[in-house]
């Protein structure tokens, strides 16, 4: 159902902490410009632990009103209070959301049955649901035999965000799912592994670095499509560079902040406490990084 290029935005604060809706709307008009599949709001980049329920409801009716058909729009809503999962579900549905990308509960490590029982919980807000899979957040992986049996239960789930940095797990899923779901969307988490997805079956991408170079992403889905290899190559040694921003800064959220600020200046680059400024140096490694332009 939600296949290509997906971005996990990024949340803009001003400088009193709250949602800068402005500048906001800049980025999503950006990803828009250059053909971004689909957005997703309050993801792990959109710092979704640091924003309570009530921020995200209005950010979410935002969301649904600014991007107003152009993309998809999803909404993070899971977390560890089950119920307030479900009553944003919920919320997401009403107010034109087209889909909820639902992390597993942390903290505690979760066996299959209760991971099932949450996941069926949400599931029944009515909403298209697309799993999340991050083991290094949750210490729970999402086993392709849990997601299949997930997916012939309910209609309803009809995808995975696969974070995990071994492409043989997603491709295990893509896999497992074939045979019991057609259409099953199984996306990958890290943006390295957008080309071995589509080339092992899968469905696409929703990784952070399409918040700096959506057009680096949009031109191998295109050219995946065509057939087009040698400039696959090139692409994907491009992407391979820009990997390295991720660690330029820990945590990497700030890094991706401060380089989507060096694109749009108006969007500040500042996170929620308790995590700290960029230093100079990070700041310097990161200009150094996006000097090769591919954004």
């Amino acid at each position: 159902m939600f296949e290509g290029v997906i971005c996990p935005i990024v949340t803009v604060f001003d400088l009193a902490g709250n949602i800068d809706y402005a500048a906001q709307g800049l980025l999503v008009e950006r990803l828009i410009s250059h053909g971004i599949d689909g957005i997703l709001f309050c993801g792990s980049i959109g710092e979704f632990p640091s924003l309570s329920p009530e921020e995200k409801k209005a950010f979410f009716k935002w969301a649904a009103q600014k991007v107003d058909g152009r993309a998809w729009v999803l909404a993070g809503t899971g977390g560890t209070n089950v119920g307030e999962s479900v009553e944003l579900t919920a919320y997401c549905k009403s107010v034109g959301v087209d889909g909820a990308v639902v992390i597993s509960p942390y903290y505690f490590q979760l066996d299959e049955r209760a991971l099932h029982s949450y996941y069926a919980a949400v599931a029944k807000a009515g909403l298209p649901i697309v799993l999340y899979n991050f083991p290094e957040r949750t210490k729970a992986c999402l086993s392709p035999g849990l997601v299949q049996r997930l997916a012939g239960e309910f209609e309803n789930i009809v995808g995975i965000k696969d974070t995990v940095d071994s492409m043989s797990h997603t491709r295990e899923l893509i896999d497992a799912l074939a045979p019991v779901r057609r259409g099953f969307s199984v996306l990958s988490g890290y943006d390295e592994y957008f080309l071995p997805n589509l080339i092992s079956g899968g469905a696409g991408v929703l990784s952070g670095l399409t918040n700096i170079a959506p057009g680096v992403f949009m031109e191998i889905k295109a050219a995946f499509s065509e057939g087009d290899f040698a400039r696959l190559c090139g692409l994907q040694l491009g992407l391979n560079g820009l990997m390295k921003i991720y660690s330029a800064a820990n945590p990497f959220i700030s890094a991706i902040k401060y380089a989507v600020h060096a694109i749009i200046p108006e969007a500040g680059y500042s996170l929620r406490e308790p995590f700290a400024p960029l230093t100079k140096e990070e700041r310097g490694a990161i200009d150094r990084l996006l000097a090769v332009g591919l954004f």
